[in-house]
């Protein structure tokens, strides 16, 4: 070696990080805290093996989660194996869905696919299955394609075969659902097309039915290592069981405390069971946090210990005490993105760079006043992991919708919504429409009326949807002339079947959308607010400024504003984390009374490393109220607050007495389901009288748990089931056709329906 490397791993690694890397045979769980350097674990322990003799290169298999991770894992290596004639290249250090495409490309011809098979990104896999839902007679209304994606990459995930899938004959979305799954299978095999979740599916079939392959692989790696394990999900778990079955030289690291993909199919139990599936195991915890202030690890120790699914261990640093982690809750969201601005300005003045501050936020829709506070106050940012809120295009179609409603001459903005959601009208009808335009010097919105006069050679079923798009368009037009513009914009929303597509799609994904167009109800309820003459053409001219602003700052330092889970992986001096309230963060989807435990736990994972993304500063914001669906709700502060240690804290409540607060505020604004809270030495203490009930505009209707229509079923109510009998009325959400129904029933538990389609009776 061109380096002592026992000098080295006596030198640079502390006793625990020696452990690790020293131990060669057998099973080994390498338990490696937030900020404890488990990159450099897994890279010496890659050395050890070669200069020890274990191992040649091309022995080894390390794989992680992205791509960003295995070519610094590579680069790693390649440097440290520099100038010893040992080549890098041999050895196999990839991400699992790389690694399966790699597999595949070799020995594929086994399974049937053939040389040069094509690999379907979600674009592809949603464009096969529309299709699918075209051939089998389903519109893309009742079923959404993203749906059935979700569908299928859940099953692959755990490894089983969508072929297989058989619907519960009581389900209806499941039922619909069944041919079209099995007809996308049958069309990847025609198209010798493999999806994402084959990557991995496939290659646990291709060993499990070929023995002697696996056999051969399982003698030519012979020493595992895997990254992030405890966001390894089912089929992965399954191929890593298979593959490192014969020699048991397998390596995993993880941080069972930092699992927080749960929803993309994630399972905590594969770390936390790693001891149980490889007897004799050894593990080694990685403890001591190279990265953050004591302040800061004994406040996220504090939190994360009141999970119960861990691993008992405790973080501790040799660093400065620093200074102690900031509370501010203040007196509403507004107050709260002025507040961080604020702060972050006097951290810019005292010489703190740009990119050395972070904002982390839990839902995509809160970046919204904090982006509008930071751009009025001259500050750069930029969004990491996605784009500015009024450039996400589920935002952007809201708005192409009041422009073309505002201008009806907008050929842009009408081109960008007239299939959005699907109506039909595919990009040749549209291209034709556009040539019949051009060809008479009009605009789209008059070629309209021409059609409806007969002057158009467009064949009858493409006329037809177009005047169907226009006669709706009109009569959004004639109802933005009566209606406010809150009010009218939560109309447009239904009307046009927006909410109720995105409703359809029933995943993560079209969650974060649909908080997104909520969010955009505040924005157009904060602008109704300001203006002394509120109407839909002055809202639209300040976005159009905001984005004109927006564009103008892409270059140069900049404060960073991201998700909690885009956070991952990454580290600030100055980190704010924002919006810590109750159903905010910890963020409680669905309809359940009492959350579920998991999601609980889940959630407080999130804040843990949110936490120990910070090395010298943390604050954590809350809002006495936040508007929520453009009305002002009082907010319970977040129990990950109340978790916090006293000792390790500076609180401050910036806000009014909760009477005073009550005063000060337009009753007429407040929803009535919230009390309000009062602060006592960090803990959440909830009192206080209800403020009185809401009289405006109440968006939540449109856009889930809003308030019972003359249907029939409002909470409480009993009804008759064919299949599971008399049960009563837990939970609603949503509204009209899109209305979901929870049931609980004696025998069978609580259920969940489509009221529209349900064979629900209502017992008297």
């Amino acid at each position: 070696m061109s380096f002592n490397l026992a000098e080295r791993i006596q030198r640079e690694l502390n006793p625990a990080q020696r452990e690790a890397v020293l131990h060669v045979q057998g099973p080994l769980l390498v338990l490696a805290g937030a900020g404890s350097g488990k990159t450099r674990i897994l890279t010496y322990r890659m050395i050890h093996l070669i200069e020890s003799g274990a191992a040649f290169p091309a022995e080894i298999f390390a794989v992680t989660f992205t791509n960003k991770a295995a070519r610094e894992m590579k680069h790693r290596m390649e440097k440290l194996l520099e100038g010893t004639g040992i080549p890098a290249n041999d050895l196999w250090v990839s991400t699992f869905h790389s690694s399966g495409a790699k597999i595949l490309r070799m020995y594929g011809h086994h399974l049937g696919l053939q040389s040069g098979f094509s690999i379907y990104d979600d674009s592809d896999s949603q464009t096969l299955i529309k299709n699918c839902l075209e051939e089998a007679g389903v519109s893309d209304k009742v079923i959404a394609p993203k749906q059935v994606h979700y569908k299928i990459q859940a099953m692959k995930n755990e490894g089983l075969d969508p072929l297989e899938f058989k619907a519960d004959s009581r389900n209806f979305a499941e039922k619909k659902m069944e041919p079209v799954i099995h007809a996308y299978e049958r069309g990847l095999r025609r198209n010798n097309a493999v999806d994402f979740g084959d990557l991995l599916m496939k290659t646990l079939e291709l060993f499990q039915k070929n023995p002697g392959l696996l056999e051969r692989f399982q003698d030519q790696y012979r020493f595992f290592l895997i990254d992030e394990y405890q966001d390894t999900n089912g089929v992965q778990y399954k191929l890593l069981k298979l593959l490192a079955s014969k020699y048991r030289n397998i390596c995993v690291v993880g941080d069972e405390d930092q699992s927080i993909y749960r929803w993309r199919g994630a399972d905590i139990r594969n770390i936390l069971d790693f001891e149980k599936d490889y007897e004799g195991a050894k593990t080694v915890k990685l403890e001591e946090n190279y990265r953050s202030t004591s302040h800061i690890i004994k406040a996220s120790n504090h939190v994360i210990a009141h999970n119960t699914q861990r691993k008992a261990k405790t973080l501790f640093t040799n660093n400065e005490a620093g200074a102690p982690v900031e509370v501010h809750v203040l007196e509403n969201d507004k107050e709260e993105s002025h507040w961080v601005a604020r702060r972050v300005r006097e951290l810019l003045s005292s010489g703190v760079a740009p990119d050395e501050i972070a904002i982390f936020y839990r839902t995509h829709a809160q970046s919204r006043l904090l982006e509008d506070r930071l751009r009025a106050d001259l500050i750069p940012y930029r969004i990491f992991g996605g784009v500015r809120f009024y450039d996400r295009a589920e935002v952007k179609n809201a708005l192409a919708y009041l422009r073309a409603v505002a201008n009806p001459q907008d050929d842009v903005s009408l081109s960008r919504i007239i299939n959005v959601p699907a109506r039909g009208i595919g990009k040749t009808s549209l291209e034709a429409l556009r040539n019949f335009a051009w060809d008479r010097r009009v605009s789209l919105a008059d070629t309209f009326e021409l059609l409806g006069a007969g002057e158009s050679d467009l064949p009858a079923a493409a006329r037809k949807k177009f005047l169907q798009f226009a006669g709706m368009m009109q009569a959004l037009r004639e109802s933005a002339a009566k209606l406010p513009l809150r009010e009218f914009y939560a109309m447009a929303l239904d009307e046009t079947g927006y909410l109720q597509s995105l409703r359809a799609e029933d995943n993560i994904e079209a969650q974060t959308r649909l908080e997104n167009l909520q969010e955009l109800a505040s924005a157009i309820a904060d602008y109704e607010a300001r203006s002394e003459a509120p109407s839909l053409a002055g809202f639209l001219e300040e976005v159009a400024l905001y984005t004109d602003m927006d564009r103008a700052q892409e270059d140069g330092a900049a404060v960073t504003m991201m998700t909690l889970h885009s956070a991952k992986g990454l580290e600030f001096h100055n980190v704010f984390l924002v919006g810590l309230e109750e159903e905010l963060f910890p963020s409680i989807r669905g309809d359940a009374f009492e959350p579920d435990p998991d999601d609980i736990e889940e959630e407080r994972r999130l804040c843990y490393v949110g936490m120990t993304r910070a090395r010298k500063r943390l604050f954590m914001t809350s809002a006495h109220v936040r508007m929520v669906f453009g009305i002002t709700k009082v907010r319970r502060l977040s129990r990950f607050v109340g978790e916090l240690p006293e000792g390790e804290i500076l609180l401050r409540d910036h806000a009014p007495s909760f009477q005073e607060r009550t005063n000060a505020y337009n009753p007429d604004n407040y929803d009535s389901s919230y009390d309000g809270f009062e602060m006592t030495r960090g803990r959440s203490s909830f009192a206080g009288s209800k403020p009185p009930s809401s009289k405006s505009v109440d968006f939540s209707e449109f856009f889930g748990d809003g308030p019972a229509e003359d249907d029939g079923f409002p909470v409480g109510t009993k009804v008759r089931h064919p299949d599971y009998g008399v049960g009563v009325v837990l939970a609603r959400q949503g509204a009209r056709d899109s209305l979901k129904l929870s049931i609980k029933f004696s025998d069978v538990g609580t259920k969940k329906f489509l009221a529209k389609f349900a064979p629900l009776e209502k017992v008297t």
